[in-house]
């Protein structure tokens, strides 16, 4: 019974979230402009998108293929969270104690391929500008690891401890034998990976907050984040793990880019207050 109280409220927020989306798509599409009238800055907006459910209701100007890949994310946001009420679910009816790590237990092959999360492959990674034996060698010791952990959820399936910390720290080990592939070609290729893939490369200052940190040191709405204390910034989640390390309330030298123009601010290590998206821009040759 527990998992139908979690369930049906669950499918209930992925079917509202995917019905107010195409309510307003049709809505919108009576008084949206001809392409001629468009505003030039849109072929820029195309390629952003923000954090997944972050004002997942509420009214923007979007081009359609921005709120297609909005309520992609969204909706994938909830069935992990489906997914992960369940799983608790059955962990505390099966006499599960209180606090008990529930992993996601999926690897990178059981994630399906789409724009969002395209395949690590060779030809993509030499389309980036990887030498062809460097990128060859790293799709086949990372495609070693992500069979050792299908082999490992199998196994755990069937021994009956999949799910337990035991399996946590198995997967863990596992991980982090993979390759980073950051680390293994560098910033530049990795950026231009990141672009040639489709993925976004930028992290963009939606908004800032009203007397936060991020506002005092003088960032501004629509501020590209390049660098925080000297390392490049490709998503929201680097920048939000960049913020917590080190000591708090250290200052830390922050890079944006606007208008066309570098600046350097200040800001206390910590939370910046400020809502984070992302942007695809092709990087500088």
């Amino acid at each position: 019974m527990r998992k139908n109280y979690i369930l049906l409220p669950s499918l209930f927020l992925l079917g509202a979230a995917a019905g107010v989306a195409i309510m307003y798509d049709r809505g919108e599409s009576e008084n949206r402009p001809v392409p001629e009238q468009l505003p030039s800055q849109a072929s820029q907006a195309a390629a952003e998108s923000v954090h997944p459910m972050a004002g997942a209701f509420a009214v923007t100007r979007l081009t359609d293929s921005e709120r297609i890949e909005m309520i992609e994310e969204q909706l994938a946001v909830l069935a992990r969270r489906i997914d992960e009420l369940e799983r608790s679910s059955t962990a505390d009816d099966e006499g599960g104690k209180p606090g008990t790590v529930v992993i996601d237990g999926q690897s990178s092959v059981d994630t399906p391929v789409s724009r969002l999360n395209p395949a690590v492959t060779t030809d993509n990674l030499v389309k980036a500008g990887v030498d062809q034996d460097l990128a060859a060698d790293i799709v086949r010791r990372a495609n070693a690891i992500d069979l050792k952990l299908l082999e490992l959820r199998d196994r755990a399936s069937r021994e009956g401890y999949f799910g337990t910390d035991r399996y946590a720290q198995e997967v863990a080990a596992l991980r982090a034998q993979s390759p980073s592939l950051r680390g293994e070609i560098g910033d530049d290729r990795y950026d231009s990976y990141l672009f040639s893939t489709g993925q976004n490369n930028r992290v963009r200052a939606v908004s800032v907050m009203m007397g936060s940190p991020a506002e005092t040191a003088g960032m501004q709405d629509g501020d590209m984040i390049l660098n925080y204390d000297n390392k490049r910034m490709f998503n929201w989640g680097e920048l939000q793990e960049a913020t917590a390390l080190g000591e708090r309330g250290e200052y830390v030298n922050v890079t944006v880019l606007r208008n066309g123009q570098l600046h350097n601010l200040w800001i206390p290590r910590g939370p910046l207050g400020i809502r984070l998206g992302t942007v695809r821009v092709k990087p500088r040759e």
